[in-house]
């Protein structure tokens, strides 16, 4: 007698892919707050346990343009916010993490979707800044603490949500940050690792040395920009490079009868500049094209995408000119030569270590650092000699400490059976960026050999 069996399908199940990084999603796609690339960068090797040099230098660089091999990838971090932005360095940065992670949005935590309309020149900040009541709302309301995009532009002063003035010092240590460290985190100082946000209950006034047209205007700007940034993923087709010469050769015919120089006039612009991006030949910056959409009253969004429309779409609109500011003198500062030069000599006689730099002695006296120097050179070069020999014995004793810190960690992961890599050690190190030291890597490679693992 026969006996039926189910039918079984013997062909391998299909297995997508499996990512080399954690697949985290990004904050914010298609809308004003999108995370920034370098932030997400933080976020993933917060994920990994990892301080985010550690993952630039271990995973990234080898995916990486050889440019930024991981000999130089130190040169870099004064130039990390280019890594937000139009060109190469995002490009490549993107490419890595798409290729690590397995993720195809990562383009929208950076500026390519408008790299053939935004020249690169003033595009960019080259230092770290943040809404403090940003981070503190999110972390008191239990959200993901990360870092906006928007933050990133140099035209952007102001919170559009908060109304008020982006930090760009650590208000515990009086440091600005690099828009990517070595150590960088969401929400705290890479120098001080001290918390960035401030309490919801401090009363902040949102002008903050801003008239009200000013802040009007601020405000209005990060809006516009924040539009931008959000539609970027929705484009299709993208706009091309010569949208905005078309854009505003219209606005020209319609607004000023296609005289160039009444239109450049009631814009505060010179006429040549007015003319040249007319033809295509320079792309106005974005803080000029936000001037002029301002003058017109359309945003940005608008504006652009307007661009790559026919020109009978446009709608006629009235200038509205920029109002033009007193130049007012600023009333010059008392300069007390005995004051100052107390606290020189007594900065010189101080046993504090590290020792001041000139730069923030004068930020203590509310001085210039030039006007200090013209009076007293003398004591300057000295308290610049000290600081620069209270730094070298500072590296020199982080540089001893990191050596025996090095091989007290490879002894333990030894001891563990564990095999003592240098991505191992630097994840246990107090200070893994001092591994770019030669001292440092030739004490790890001594051990590791004594331990017969080299």
């Amino acid at each position: 007698m026969l006996t039926k069996y189910e039918l079984w399908n013997l062909k391998l199940p299909l297995i997508p892919p499996r990512s080399h990084l954690y697949h985290i999603e990004p904050v914010g796609i298609g809308t004003p707050l999108v995370e920034s690339l370098t932030g997400y960068v933080t976020r993933l090797a917060e994920a990994h346990c990892l301080p985010p040099g550690v993952l630039m230098e271990r995973e990234l660089t080898p995916v990486f343009n050889k440019t930024y091999g991981s000999n130089n990838l130190h040169k870099i971090y004064p130039f990390t916010g280019a890594l937000n932005g139009t060109g190469i360095m995002a490009a490549d940065l993107r490419q890595a993490l798409q290729i690590l992670t397995l993720r195809n949005d990562l383009q929208f935590l950076t500026l390519l979707t408008w790299s053939e309309l935004l020249p690169s020149r003033n595009l960019l900040r080259s230092i770290r800044a943040w809404c403090p009541s940003c981070y503190e709302e999110r972390r008191t309301t239990s959200q993901l603490v990360f870092e906006h995009l928007l933050w990133s532009l140099d035209v952007v002063k102001v919170c559009p949500y908060h109304q008020q003035k982006l930090s760009q010092k650590c208000p515990h240590c009086y440091q600005t940050n690099y828009v990517l460290a070595w150590r960088s985190r969401p929400g705290y100082c890479s120098k001080c690792l001290n918390w960035l946000g401030m309490p919801l209950d401090t009363q902040i006034s949102p002008h903050q040395n801003l008239e009200e047209h000013d802040l009007e205007f601020e405000i209005w700007i990060a809006q516009s920009v924040g539009e931008l940034l959000a539609k970027a993923p929705y484009l299709t087709p993208l706009p091309l490079k010569d949208s905005i010469a078309k854009a505003l050769c219209s606005y020209v015919s319609q607004v000023a009868e296609g005289n160039v120089a009444a239109f450049a006039r009631q814009l505060q612009i010179p006429r040549n500049t007015v003319w040249v991006w007319c033809k295509g030949e320079n792309q106005p910056s974005i803080k000029a094209l936000l001037q002029i959409c301002y003058c017109l009253k359309i945003s940005l969004l608008d504006f652009l995408i307007q661009g790559v429309k026919s020109a009978n779409s446009f709608q006629a609109v009235q200038l509205l000119p920029l109002q033009s500011k007193p130049q007012t003198r600023a009333s010059a500062k008392s300069f007390d030569a005995n004051k100052v030069k107390q606290n020189l000599e007594a900065v010189l006689e101080s046993n504090d270590s590290p020792s001041p730099s000139m730069e923030e002695v004068a930020r203590r006296l509310e001085c210039d650092r030039r006007t200090i120097f013209k009076h007293f050179p003398n004591l300057c070069h000295a308290i610049s000699a000290k600081y620069l020999n209270d730094r070298k014995a500072i590296l020199l004793r982080n540089v001893k400490q990191s050596c025996d810190e090095v091989r007290r960690i490879t002894l333990s992961l030894h001891n563990q059976g564990v095999y003592p890599s240098e991505a191992r050690v630097s994840e246990q190190m107090s200070m893994p960026g001092y591994l770019r030291y030669r001292e440092v890597r030739t004490a790890l490679q001594e051990i590791q050999c004594q331990l017969g693992k080299c």
